[in-house]
């Protein structure tokens, strides 16, 4: 059961109680999914025109489970007062044309609509445009998309073209983006490739999938 305090005499409370059996002071928190009771048009539609996507079923699940999944941590957030558990950071593995990068628009969108992303955006970036001729402009051009992306989604496609370990520009961008990773907490970060080369990339920089939180398979 999910307790908070009284806002006005500092009594514990639970979600049943919809006043402070001390002071009589409404509790604000026992209603608190009442907005979720009904979502917004913009994530009804995205959740729409995912189903009517072709297989990947797997897939359609998981971006299901994240909207009830927002649904429970912005109320554990605001009863308990802890940080948003909310993963941020996806690796998108398939083959082309299983709707990568539909989905990660979807979820742009969907986000945008639970009130998770403060803007309905998202930033696309080929893995290779990221590369400089030298180690420092790699690591800027990095930093730089970020930035861009800040507030709504960062989608970097064909992550798997980095896997030259052996190119020092080339490893400077992974690193760099390993850097940068957990440096935000105000957009969601995507990367995509497909299934054999992610394997191999993530054989040649074997720290990389420690710093997403899930992985999405996407078949059909």
């Amino acid at each position: 059961m999910y307790k908070t305090k009284c806002c006005r005499c500092g009594c514990e409370l639970t979600a049943d109680n919809l006043y402070c059996p001390q002071c009589g002071a409404e509790n604000v928190v026992a209603d608190i999914s009442i907005p979720y009771d009904k979502l917004s048009d913009e994530v009804t539609l995205s959740l729409n025109m995912l189903d009517n996507m072709v297989g990947i079923e797997s897939v359609k699940k998981e971006l299901h489970d994240i909207v009830e999944f927002v649904k429970m941590d912005s109320i554990r957030t605001r009863m308990m007062g802890y940080p948003s558990r909310f993963p941020r950071k996806y690796m998108f593995v398939g083959n082309p044309s299983t709707g990568r990068t539909t989905v990660a628009r979807l979820l742009a969108s969907i986000l945008h609509g639970l009130g998770v992303l403060p803007k309905d955006k998202m930033i696309t970036a080929w893995s290779r445009s990221l590369v400089a001729g030298d180690v420092e402009k790699c690591r800027a051009k990095v930093r730089n998309t970020f930035d861009s992306a800040r507030g709504g989604v960062l989608f970097i496609d064909d992550i798997h073209l980095l896997d030259n370990v052996n190119n020092n520009a080339v490893a400077a961008t992974i690193d760099e983006l390993m850097r940068q990773l957990p440096l935000y907490d105000d957009m969601l970060c995507i990367v995509s490739g497909t299934p054999s080369e992610m394997k191999h990339l993530c054989d040649v920089y074997p720290t990389l999938r420690s710093y997403f939180d899930r992985e999405l398979i996407f078949e059909r």
